[in-house]
């Protein structure tokens, strides 16, 4: 799709009667009737200057009532899907934890301090559990890998203490 800014004015018509089949402009945020006297009034003038400020208005307008639009439709899919007010207080608590861009941590501190998998299958749809079940996996092939490497690390100082008391008491003898 053309970026906004390329399209030219039959372009732009077409797009947003595609856009707006799958989004529709709830009343709240429709123009006024005010202001479309404003702008008939600013058109007759026939400053083409005005005219360009009114347009650029008009469009900048438009995107400010998608964004409230957009804002207010997530708030009530949050709202719908938050139990109850202690629900909301630990979901906000979560969303403003300190972490910045260190919240990988608090997650994998998360996913970690669950004991055993099945709780996690058991409680958490799908769409959460299986990353979580796959970090999960990842440590402990992880944790395995590591400690065959230590094992086989431990082989060779072993095997070269072993040869360097060999050659201590061969050299002594």
């Amino acid at each position: 799709m053309k970026k906004i800014k390329n399209m030219n004015f039959q372009e732009a018509k077409e797009a947003f009667s595609k856009w707006e089949a799958k989004h529709p402009r709830l009343d709240d945020f429709d123009m006024g009737g005010l202001t479309l006297t404003q702008c008939r009034e600013i058109a007759k003038g026939a400053d083409p200057e005005a005219i360009a400020d009114m347009l650029y208005g008009l469009f900048n307008y438009g995107f400010m009532a998608g964004y409230k639009q957009s804002e207010a439709e997530l708030k009530a899919k949050v709202d719908k899907r938050i139990y109850n007010d202690m629900h909301r207080r630990l979901l906000e608590l979560v969303y403003h934890l300190p972490f910045g861009y260190h919240a990988e941590y608090f997650y994998y501190f998360m996913v970690y301090s669950f004991e055993d998998d099945d709780i996690l299958k058991a409680f958490f749809p799908g769409r959460i559990a299986k990353p979580a079940l796959e970090i999960r996996a990842e440590h402990e092939a992880k944790e395995v890998r590591e400690k065959a490497e230590r094992e086989e690390r431990k082989k060779v100082v072993d095997e070269a203490l072993k040869q360097y008391e060999q050659q201590k008491a061969g050299a002594s003898v």
